[in-house]
């Protein structure tokens, strides 16, 4: 089925997307575990941006189900930013074209915009892992804010800074 998403026309196939996500056991962050994770699995779907679930749900995406996910930095007010992926079947038929980490040069910025605290990019996946072996797939890959939401405040990071020397 022909949709445009976004900034890309695509060929989508949803029931065979939902079918995959029928064989995946759990999401990338239930499956780390580390504090970063499991607020990620505690705080998503139900603090993303309704217009995002419904992308998810257009492509036959179990929200619950990211390929890959991780913590990019702590911001203020008990916010995180996180990085992940989700997949699905189908084709990227137009829209921007993937150069690289998110940037913004005039009209060449490759996240979209669905929120102040959502970016969404969709990219041709030409090799794909696990149970998407053969079939043509699209990553949708996301930047989004999420609150803490774990009772227990996250452990400060081990820092990487440079230490006193004698």
């Amino acid at each position: 089925m022909r949709q445009r998403i976004l900034a890309w026309t695509l060929e989508i196939h949803p029931s065979t997307t939902r079918r995959v996500y029928r064989a995946i056991r759990s999401g990338a962050a239930a499956r780390c575990g580390c504090d970063a994770c499991r607020n990620f699995d505690a705080a998503r779907p139900r603090h993303y941006d309704e217009r995002f679930r419904q992308i998810l749900a257009r492509a036959g995406v179990d929200p619950r189900k990211e390929d890959e996910v991780r913590l990019v930095t702590p911001l203020e007010g008990g916010r995180y930013l996180y990085a992940g992926r989700y997949v699905f079947c189908g084709q990227v038929l137009a829209g921007r074209p993937h150069r690289g980490f998110p940037f913004s040069t005039g009209d060449t910025d490759v996240f979209e915009r669905i929120s102040p605290e959502l970016h969404v990019a969709l990219r041709r996946w030409a090799a794909p892992a696990g149970p998407w072996i053969g079939f043509p797939c699209v990553r949708l890959e996301f930047l989004v804010v999420l609150p803490w939401v774990l009772p227990d405040p996250p452990r400060r990071p081990v820092g990487l800074e440079a230490r006193g020397s004698t």
